[in-house]
């Protein structure tokens, strides 16, 4: 057997005290709490760490529920021994972290590195840390309180202290920033200024850090200038030094495709072409769903997948376009226990049939920003179905 480096013994300190806090807080609160990466298999210090605010997830993801769960039930089984792998292997302890590399938001923000040497260290998982201020999971970010970040963002601002990443990337941009600079009369030290649009850097606790909006939805010009702005900032090691006028005029030409495109969503008609959306929804979504799954197709302009045991998925272009959820058996009976997620995607149930169902024209404003959205709706849908 491997012999632990002082690193890992550190980490496995770490966990033991931080899910001893998390279980004690989680009685208060009544809400699930997990990370994301696998901190097992970190040797050494990782070379970047992305930092959220804290998980998404559905309304009732309460602690009890998730004593329950077939994924976390066996961490429950001697509650005297809080067993710190709850922490240490991640999202559902590993088995969920090994699918990440298949998320949407995943290629999106490897987009955001592709300019930087850290295009290829994203993709090593020993690496790199994903984590989140606050492990407690909450429908959307703006849900999780104030006291409840303060009181259990300490455990990450250690988590960072003794793993020491050489880079430090909050997602979130002005949301997650304005946080951390709320906590920062009281938790931490904290400082920030804007590069452009909604990328900024800050100096946290002494350490140079970067605030980008989360990849997921984000269209390709706005995804371009984080990726011109990271190639500039990911070099520097100072806050003061990093010059704010020199980047901009360095990415101008992206900023300028940034804003145009802004502009020309308020200019559109509306009108896009529902058979393009579905040819390229599909292409996407066969990457991420096995063959199996495909329970019908009527090219190019139908197609229906089993999203778990009781639903099935349809993307269509007929009437407006669009696409919907039912059950197997074509009944409403499911309604209660997938509501949440669907209302959550603002799908909306329609007749005795549909238990959600949403116009394309509903996520978006042209063929790529309806596609993105479709196909990150779709892979978060299906992963959360598949839980319950």
């Amino acid at each position: 057997m491997e012999e632990k480096n002082q690193l890992q013994n550190s980490l496995e300190d770490w966990a033991q005290e931080t899910i001893e806090a998390y279980h004690k807080i989680a009685q208060e609160v009544n809400l699930a709490f997990y990370t994301q990466s696998d901190l097992s298999i970190l040797r050494e210090s990782p070379e970047l760490a992305i930092v959220g605010i804290n998980p998404g997830g559905k309304e009732k993801d309460t602690y009890e529920g998730q004593r329950k769960n077939k994924h976390w039930s066996y961490l429950y089984d001697n509650p005297s021994e809080l067993d710190k792998n709850h922490l240490l292997k991640g999202n559902y302890c590993h088995e969920e972290w090994k699918k990440h590399k298949k998320w949407s938001y995943w290629s999106r923000l490897k987009h955001c590195l592709e300019k930087t040497y850290l295009k290829d260290v994203i993709d090593d998982d020993s690496k790199i840390i994903v984590t989140n201020a606050s492990f407690f999971s909450t429908p959307t970010a703006k849900e999780i309180e104030e006291w409840l970040l303060e009181k259990t963002i300490p455990y990450t601002l250690e988590l960072i202290k003794i793993t020491t990443p050489k880079h430090l990337i909050f997602l979130g941009g002005n949301k997650c920033f304005k946080r951390l600079d709320r906590l920062s009369k009281n938790t931490l030290k904290f400082e920030y200024k804007q590069i452009c649009g909604n990328i900024y850097v800050g100096n946290l606790n002494g350490k140079l850090c970067i605030g980008i909006p989360h990849p997921a939805y984000k269209t390709t010009e706005e995804l371009n200038l984080i990726a011109s702005v990271m190639s500039f900032v990911i070099n520097q090691k100072n806050y003061k030094d990093i010059d704010v006028e020199v980047i901009k005029k360095e990415c101008s030409e992206q900023i300028r495709a940034y804003k145009e495109r802004i502009i020309n969503h308020k200019k559109t008609s509306g009108s896009i072409d529902k058979n393009q959306i579905v040819i390229q929804v599909i292409s996407r979504l066969m990457t991420f769903f096995d063959e199996n799954s495909l329970v019908e197709k009527q090219e190019p302009e139908l197609y229906r997948f089993k999203l778990n045991d009781e639903l099935i998925l349809t993307i269509t272009s007929k009437e407006q376009g669009y696409i919907a959820i039912r059950g197997k058996n074509k009944n409403n009976d499911l309604t209660d226990k997938y509501s949440q997620i669907l209302k959550r995607f603002e799908f909306l149930p329609i007749d005795k049939v549909w238990l959600g169902k949403k116009n394309f024209k509903a996520f978006g404003n042209s063929v790529e920003d309806v596609v993105n959205s479709i196909v990150d709706a779709v892979t978060i849908i299906k992963t959360e179905t598949e839980m319950n």
